[in-house]
């Protein structure tokens, strides 16, 4: 694949240039170029940060590292030691197994490059405190282009009965608990991501007792939700990846009209649908246009209250549409 290192032709793309680069991504976010504990941001994504195949979060004082291009991978020793120099991280893990890089020849590598594995990181997100094993999580550990829907999400659940689908460790839970939810059930098909859960609830001072916890396929679980006649007055469905390409948008098509139906089926009348998508492959208006088809499917009128993205540290370049690629919606279900 082509990778845009710069428009110039007399640009010189050396050693300096790469700390240039990486040093300008990170004053974007931090701008004293300093690490905070408990503090999780991405520091560099990819094209959007004109570093094509390269992400680095941080979390707390510990850096998360994916190598995605070959480009990149050829010059990963010098990224480490810029990050080091730029940052002084207690400890730079490198993450690299994503299924891209089987596209461009590269094996799975999963290493601490400096440091060492901290066992259990903790990280507070608008007040919140979350766990995180780095080397365990998903993707990078912890969903951070969500920070901001958490919160948004949150403020429609005081005082409402609200179901956490595809909850991994709890994030928009915990958050509605936080804004004073009456009750939240938490769904996930993960018994791992469900023992998060539970260390984040206790460090959130909530007793696994007073919520409610399903391990089981979401897909199935809604349907079994509706035969034993129970409802919500908020949804929140923030499902995995189901279309990776543009090869696998049919399939995804489905699956995404399905979770959004049977959602719409368990809600109350003027009950809050939080619905997302991170499918790079499935444009926004797509995605609509599939939530339309699942509330004639579920005899629901719905309203667009808010449009949702991904958090200002995943920046979308306009010279790169693919870096916008989470889009969510929240929705009044008449």
């Amino acid at each position: 694949a082509l990778r845009l290192l710069a428009w110039n032709e007399s640009e010189v793309i050396d050693a300096d240039w790469y700390l240039h680069r990486i040093a300008q991504s990170i004053q974007l976010r931090l701008p004293k170029s300093k690490l905070k504990p408990k503090q999780a941001t991405r520091l560099v994504y990819s094209e959007s940060d004109r570093l094509p195949g390269l992400i680095v979060d941080a979390f707390g004082t510990y850096l998360v590292v994916q190598i995605l291009s070959a480009g990149m991978e050829r010059v990963r020793d010098m990224i480490f030691d810029h990050l080091t120099q730029l940052l002084k991280p207690d400890g730079i893990l490198e993450l690299s197994d994503a299924e891209v890089r089987k596209l461009e020849g590269l094996e799975s590598r999963v290493v601490w490059q400096t440091g060492a594995d901290p066992g259990e990181t903790v990280i507070v997100e608008n007040g919140v405190t979350f766990t995180l094993n780095l080397t365990e999580g998903q993707k990078t550990g912890f969903y951070l282009d969500q920070t901001r829907n958490r919160a948004t999400v949150a403020s429609y659940t005081k005082g409402k009965d609200v179901l956490d689908a595809f909850c991994y460790s709890g994030g928009f839970g915990l958050h509605a608990l936080k804004a004073g939810a009456k009750s939240v059930r938490f769904l996930d098909n993960s018994q791992s991501a469900l023992e998060i859960l539970k260390n984040n609830l206790s460090l959130n001072g909530v007793s696994p007792d007073e919520v409610s916890i399903d391990q089981g396929d979401v897909f199935q679980a809604l349907r079994k939700y509706r035969d034993a006649a129970r409802s919500f007055d908020v949804i929140i469905l923030d499902p995995p990846k189901f279309a990776p390409t543009h090869a696998s948008l049919n399939h995804a098509s489905r699956a995404y009209k399905d979770i959004n139906l049977w959602a719409m089926k368990l809600l109350r009348p003027d009950g809050i649908l939080a619905t997302f998508s991170c499918s790079g492959a499935l444009d926004q208006e797509s995605f609509l246009r599939i939530i339309q088809y699942a509330a004639m499917d579920a005899g629901r009128d719905v309203q667009i209250l808010e449009r949702l993205s991904q958090a200002p540290d995943h920046p979308v370049r306009l010279a790169f549409p693919e870096s916008d690629y989470l889009k969510g919606f929240i929705l009044r279900i008449r």
